[in-house]
């Protein structure tokens, strides 16, 4: 039996613990946020938020060495934090013998020697690094283009759009909704990172580009990645509410935008490109007809295009964004170990 730890109990954590309850053979041994732990010996976690306030302070230390003392193999570390403090412990975990399965993206989108030395650590030590969430959600894109890959297949191009969050915020600018509300909204369905301007600066769809390159066999820095970014200068290192507050003042040039192009048939879709080598990532005029232009809700479209799929692309289409799909596609994951 696989023993998880779950470190983040947001959205995602406490919708993954809910899923987990109907896995016989995964035992939740512990959770823990950012200030607290609480551990579970009889294999079922009661997860309350007021319980784990009153847990005994969090010590990473405390923790390693506990998952340490279960059977070597057995325990699977699951990081839905996005907490860079977490990510920064995988190396230590895998030496350790435990698996690691993330949404967070943190880990993957440092300098490429770290990703390099992350990844051969994670091999050296025989045990498993998952993130295929890190790419749209719970569709199956990271895994669609390792098996790919491995199969002997030449990854020549992947392209379309990588945040539901995106496609959420353009679909609902052409209905008629104004960008800050739009925004305010979408971070309250928990479509959007806790601070907006994690997704509006474009880094999100950047992060997941860098990942799928990286897989690829592409060596490449974050500041190689051409990106587009929708926050205005004057917001950009603001305090959150701040940034939420004031947004306002760019409702008239995002209405203005959108009706132009929709007089030309045009809608905008926030898109990222990798091909020859290099990653371009923004805003992108399409028909509204078009597969891209059609696409609603929190909607992701990955087209992959490959030496043995060139004729006719292999195109990945789904929900990108969302408790439900993230932590499912989380639990999948930890069910491949």
């Amino acid at each position: 039996m696989k023993k998880i730890f779950i470190a983040g109990v947001g959205a995602v954590g406490c919708t993954l613990i809910q899923q987990l309850e109907k896995q016989p053979f995964l035992r939740i041994v512990g959770i823990c946020n950012s200030r607290h732990v609480q551990w579970f010996s009889n294999g079922k976690a009661n997860y309350a938020h007021d319980d784990l306030q009153k847990a005994p302070d969090k010590s990473w230390k405390q923790i390693i060495q506990k998952l340490i003392s279960f059977k070597q193999g057995s325990v699977i570390f699951v990081d839905a934090t996005g907490s860079p403090e977490v990510s920064d412990l995988y190396p230590e975990l895998f030496e350790n013998g435990i698996h690691v399965v993330t949404p967070s993206k943190l880990a993957n989108t440092q300098s490429q020697e770290t990703f390099d030395k992350l990844h051969e650590t994670s091999i050296k030590n025989n045990v498993e690094f998952h993130y295929e969430t890190n790419v749209g959600a719970g569709l199956p894109v990271v895994n669609t283009v390792k098996n790919l890959i491995a199969s002997g297949d030449k990854i020549l191009e992947i392209s379309g759009v990588v945040s539901g969050t995106m496609t959420y915020l353009f679909s609902e600018l052409e209905k008629g909704a104004t960008f800050s509300e739009t925004v305010n909204k979408a971070r309250t369905l928990g479509y959007s990172e806790p601070d907006p301007r994690d997704d509006l600066s474009g880094e999100d769809v950047a992060r997941k580009f860098l990942i799928l390159a990286r897989i690829c066999g592409i060596k490449i820095e974050r500041e190689e990645v051409s990106v587009e970014s929708l926050i205005p200068t004057h917001l950009k290192n603001v305090e959150p509410t701040q940034f939420l507050k004031e947004l306002k003042g760019s409702d008239s040039h995002w209405n203005e935008r959108i009706q132009k192009e929709a007089e030309n048939g045009r809608v905008l879709r926030y898109t990222g490109k990798l091909n020859d080598g290099k990653i371009n990532v923004g805003i992108e005029a399409v028909p509204k007809l078009s597969a891209l232009g059609s696409l609603t809700g929190t909607t992701n479209l990955i087209t992959i295009r490959t030496k043995r799929y060139n004729d006719q692309p292999l195109t990945i289409q789904g929900p990108g964004a969302g408790k439900e799909v993230t932590a499912a596609g989380v639990l999948a994951d930890i069910l491949k170990i």
